[in-house]
Parts: structure tokens; sequence; C-alpha cells
């Protein structure tokens, strides 16, 4: 059964979703949105415990961006974060996070294994 924390699941590749939602929705409620400006309404209207990102949306940093958002909203700047991103594959580059330009909890590359998935949530979440 479900536990009632919340995951907000930020990406836009359907398949992505519903794979991770499965994997996700083991432990967790989850809420879905496929961009930021979904993402931020959302997040107005029911703060989650976690919200997982995607980089790469509806333009090339989107994921960043609303991360640096929610960092710099006092309301929202200890809200946890994990970004989940292939940008490594798609431009063949290894990015080397600095949490002044990559504010979040964790950086992940897909594909990310299931079982590694919840344990990273769980150590984010503190359960």
């Amino acid at each position: 059964m479900a536990e009632e924390r919340t995951i907000l699941l930020v990406d836009d590749d359907d398949v992505f979703v519903e794979a991770v939602t499965a994997v996700l929705e083991t432990r967790y409620r989850v809420r879905r949105a496929a961009n930021g400006t979904q993402a931020l309404q959302m997040i107005g209207e029911e703060r989650p415990d976690l919200v997982i990102l995607d980089v790469m949306m509806d333009h090339l940093s989107e994921g960043f961006d609303v991360a640096r958002r929610l960092r710099n909203d006092p309301e929202t700047a200890d809200l946890p974060i994990i970004m989940l991103t292939g940008v490594d594959q798609v431009y063949n580059v290894r990015m080397e996070v600095d949490e002044s330009w990559v504010p979040c909890d964790r950086y992940l590359e897909k594909p990310v294994a299931p079982g590694d998935l919840l344990r990273h949530v769980a150590e984010v979440l503190g359960s």
C-alpha cells in the first residue's frame, strides 16, 4: 500500500512517466506534470513531499529553471528535488553537478533502475 507521501513527477516523455509512475506508486502517491509551467501551478495548489524533475522539456534548461524558482521562493525553498534526466545521453557529455547552478538534492541519469530510484527517493525523503 502506498504511503501518504506525494511525489510530483515532471517529465514530457509519456512512456518514461508511465514506467516511473508504476515504480513509485508501489510506495507513494504520484502526481504528474508534463512541463515546468504545469508543475509550478500544481505545486501552488498542493505542495508535494518531493519533486522529480526532468531537465529538458519545453526548452533545454526548463528543469533547472523550475528548480531555481522553487529554491528562490521561501514557500518552497526546502522542497526536496531530484533531477532525473537523460541530458548526458542526448548531448554525449557528462554534466558535473554544481549546487549553485543545479539546486537539487540528487542528480540522477536516465535510465535509473527501479530499486535505485526507490532508494534515492527514500533517502531524500528521510524514510
